[in-house]
C-alpha cells in the first residue's frame, strides 16, 4: 500500500459520512499530510475540485448542494489537521475561472467575471473581508458591464502575492512566481494582511 495507503486518520469516519467526492479528495490530501514525514516533504501543494457550478438553469438548489459538499469537506479536513498538529501550516483557497452574474437569466445565472472566494488555515486572520465591495451593485455602477456582470476590484495576483510570501517566496522571486502582478496597482495583499 506504500506510504500512503494505509494511513488512518482521525476523522476518517467524518470524510465517508459526508460521502461526496470533493470529501474524498480532501481525505486524501489529509492522509498524504499526515505521511509528510515518509514522504520526506517539507511543502507541498494540493488542487481538489469540484464541478457543477455552470448553473444557467438553476434557481438556487444546485448551488446549494455544492457549498454544503464543500463546507462539510472543509469541516472534516480543518478538523483532521488540527488533530495532527498542523492546521496553522496549512492554507485552503477557492479559486474558479469565472464568476456568475448576479442577475438571473431567469431560471440561473450566466458566466460573469467578478466573485467571492475564500481563505482558510489556522494561521490566517479570519473573519477579514478583503478587496473593494462595489459602491452601487445596480446596472448604473460604474463596475456593472450589464446584467450584473462585475468587473473584479481584486486581481488574483493581488491574494497570491501574500500566500505566496506566506509560503516562503523571496520579494527577488515574486516576479517569476507571479509574473502579471506588475499589471495591478491596487488591492495587493502582503502576508501581514491574510495571516496572524
Amino acid at each position: 500500500e506504500g506510504v500512503v495507503g494505509g494511513v488512518n486518520l482521525a476523522n476518517d469516519a467524518c470524510f465517508n459520512n459526508a460521502g461526496t467526492d470533493i470529501a474524498q479528495q480532501f481525505q486524501q490530501v489529509a492522509r498524504i499530510i499526515k505521511s509528510r514525514d515518509g514522504l520526506e516533504a517539507k511543502r507541498d501543494v494540493f488542487y481538489v475540485s469540484i464541478g457543477g457550478f455552470d448553473t444557467h438553469s438553476d434557481n438556487g438548489p444546485v448551488l446549494t448542494n455544492l457549498l454544503s459538499q464543500i463546507d462539510d469537506s472543509i469541516s472534516c479536513f480543518a478538523s483532521e489537521m488540527k488533530s495532527q498538529g498542523v492546521w496553522s501550516n496549512v492554507t485552503v483557497i477557492s479559486a474558479s475561472e469565472f464568476g456568475r452574474t448576479l442577475t438571473s437569466n431567469g431560471l440561473g445565472t450566466d458566466h460573469a467575471w467578478g466573485g467571492n472566494h475564500f481563505i482558510a488555515g489556522g494561521s490566517v486572520a479570519g473573519g477579514r473581508i478583503h478587496g473593494q465591495y462595489p459602491d452601487d451593485l445596480t446596472e448604473d455602477g460604474i463596475l456593472n458591464i450589464g446584467r450584473g456582470r462585475l468587473i473584479p476590484t481584486t486581481s488574483w495576483e493581488g491574494v497570491w502575492k501574500g500566500i505566496a510570501e506566506w509560503f516562503g517566496v523571496e520579494t527577488q522571486d515574486m516576479d517569476k512566481v507571479l509574473p502579471n502582478l506588475q499589471n495591478f496597482a491596487t488591492n495587493i495583499f502582503n502576508a501581514a494582511d491574510l495571516f496572524e
